[in-house]
């Protein structure tokens, strides 16, 4: 109703009292009326009051050339009343004041918009009344924008249409995700398709990115894990006073949090370790609160163990279909579980999650890097698992992710007793793969050392100008325990499974993505399927539903909907 008192009464009910002032160089043109648009002016109207005009303006003039800069001798005030006003059904003798603001056509709109906020500020200030019941009004030559509210806005905008122009489509693409760093895009729809499973909140997520500068990773870290610790803050007091589905639900998004804040700080900052080590601290948290539904286990495996989680529909422990669970380059144990093992169980699946060397704990605390001969990793975890009264041992099946799709399929080279495997996306080399990302000199100087240290100048180079490209090979830097960019690439090299893929026999799911180019990954994962001599089947995610990045990239709800029903066919978990 204010809106339209507004914007029909100001017409008739304000009249402005010129202001005589003239800016060097403004040619005069008299509109009609005598209203010249070279003279700054400001009329307030109101009903009849026991206030002093004069001393209100004189204050009102001093406050607003004191915000704006513009010199008292500017600008004209004047101050006029009427007999009655009617507002929200009522008659009203002490509201609201409607303030009519004459400009020059060259005044910015930054400037008027200052100007209209210093009156009203003054107004209440001088006159007592709240600033909701001060309207200001710009009229002839700079018609409309408006104070309304307590804010400056357009006439545009409370006639429906909008005040800011409409956002090119190419910026609100998925590739421009928040942040303009590609690497930032990438980490933020990670975790913003972890909503779905209780890994993220999206009210958080966008606070948190609200704080973070573009290409600013120490600004990244502090944002995520000030979240973090403060929802680990609420989950322990939710805790403490016995509501525990709250707690839980808190320290699985705190987990995720931690997470995001250590990604650019493994290997070469000692917090990303004391992130990591609070995000496993949270998640073990919360599965103390599942009632035994989430486990923490540990796998022998050669001197030490691997860490991972069972995660069961229940805690019963009738037998059911096992999926073996593991992650490529970067991710975690704990990624894992809001990624597919959440959903997995709600069909009815047992999983065993774990990280082998070069992956979570095994390279954060135990220093062991990536191994070549991955097969002596996945059966001490098929050993394990024969031994768990949860599992029927006839319907194991196993996915990989990432690195996983090559690690994965290596693996079962040599295992025999997995039916059935799922590499999203599936791997050749990982060495072709990276080779893509830099210029044919590159490959050329791996293995000749006379051209190590112009494959490492050139390696830095292009790390410098591409966010995401540094963060994936510092990140294998790390994780393959290599010292330069040449040192990484002739291990890396080893990695090749032309050899062995012949030598599946386990029926497999090659998963694929139409413009996944981490690593030239959707070229290597046909080059995969291609490959396979055994029964296979290919699936490939597009755009049509936001699936077409890496493994899915921010979309893993979507994703193990269609791999889990390939599963389903299979195994039969509800059997």
């Amino acid at each position: 109703m204010l809106l339209r008192v507004l914007r029909y009464a100001l017409p008739t009910l304000l009249v402005l009292l010129p202001a005589m002032f003239s800016f060097p160089g403004l040619a005069k043109a008299s509109p009609p009326g005598g209203i010249d648009p070279a003279d700054p002016m400001v009329r307030i109207t109101s009903t009849k009051s026991n206030l002093d005009a004069p001393t209100v303006l004189a204050a009102v003039s001093r406050d607003v050339a004191k915000s704006t800069g513009l010199g008292e001798e500017l600008v004209t005030y004047y101050w006029q009343t009427f007999d009655a006003v009617h507002c929200m059904g009522k008659p009203s003798t002490d509201k609201p004041l409607f303030v009519d603001l004459y400009v020059p056509g060259f005044f910015t709109d930054d400037l008027v918009a200052k100007m209209m906020t210093a009156i009203a500020e003054s107004l209440a200030q001088n006159t007592g009344l709240d600033k909701k019941w001060i309207f200001v009004h710009t009229h002839f030559p700079l018609q409309g924008q408006v104070y309304i509210n307590g804010e400056v806005s357009r006439w545009d905008n409370y006639r429906g249409k909008p005040d800011k122009p409409v956002r090119d489509v190419a910026d609100r693409a998925m590739t421009k995700f928040l942040f303009n760093d590609g690497a930032f895009v990438f980490q933020c729809l990670w975790r913003a398709g972890l909503i779905a499973a209780g890994g993220a909140d999206l009210g958080e997520m966008l606070t948190i990115t609200s704080q973070v500068k573009d290409y600013d990773k120490e600004s990244w870290y502090q944002a995520w894990n000030a979240m973090a610790r403060r929802l680990r803050d609420a989950a322990e007091r939710d805790a403490a006073a016995g509501h525990n589905v709250s707690a839980m639900q808190q320290y699985f998004r705190a987990t995720e949090y931690y997470r995001a804040s250590s990604i650019y700080l493994y290997g070469s900052d000692p917090r990303g370790a004391v992130a990591w080590q609070d995000g496993r601290d949270t998640f073990l948290k919360a599965a103390q609160l599942s009632e035994g539904r989430i486990r923490p286990v540990r796998i022998p495996y050669e001197k030490t163990t691997l860490p991972g989680y069972l995660v069961t529909p229940d805690n019963t422990k009738r037998k059911r279909p096992l999926l073996l669970i593991q992650t490529g380059l970067d991710g975690t144990a704990e990624d894992l579980y809001f990624i597919i093992a959440a959903h997995a169980v709600k069909r009815g699946y047992a999983c065993l999650i774990y990280e082998g060397p070069g992956q979570g704990e095994m390279i954060i605390k135990q220093g062991l890097p990536f191994r070549l001969d991955w097969e002596k990793v996945v059966t001490p975890v098929v050993d394990y698992a024969m031994t768990l009264p949860e599992v029927d041992s006839k319907r194991m099946a196993i996915i990989g992710y990432s690195m996983g799709g090559y690690l994965v399929p290596r693996a079962l080279a040599f295992e025999k007793r997995i039916h059935w495997g799922i590499a999203d996306g599936g791997v050749v080399s990982p060495f072709d793969g990276v080779m893509t990302k830099f210029p044919a000199e590159v490959m050329q100087g791996v293995n000749v050392p006379a051209q190590s240290a112009r494959v490492d100048e050139i390696v830095t180079q292009e790390m410098g100008k591409h966010p995401e490209l540094n963060q994936f090979i510092s990140q294998m830097l790390w994780t393959f325990d290599a010292k330069t960019p040449s040192a990484l690439f002739s291990k890396l090299k080893t990695f090749n499974q032309a050899d062995t893929m012949g030598k599946i026999e386990t029926e497999m799911l090659v998963v694929n993505s139409s413009e996944d180019q981490v690593a030239a990954s959707n070229a290597q994962s046909k080059l995969f399927f291609n490959g396979l001599k055994a029964e296979k089947t290919y699936m490939e995610f597009d755009a049509s539903r936001g699936t077409q990045f890496h493994c899915q990239l921010g979309a893993p709800l979507a994703s193990s909907e269609r791999i889990l029903d390939w599963l389903d066919e299979r195994a039969k978990p509800k059997q």
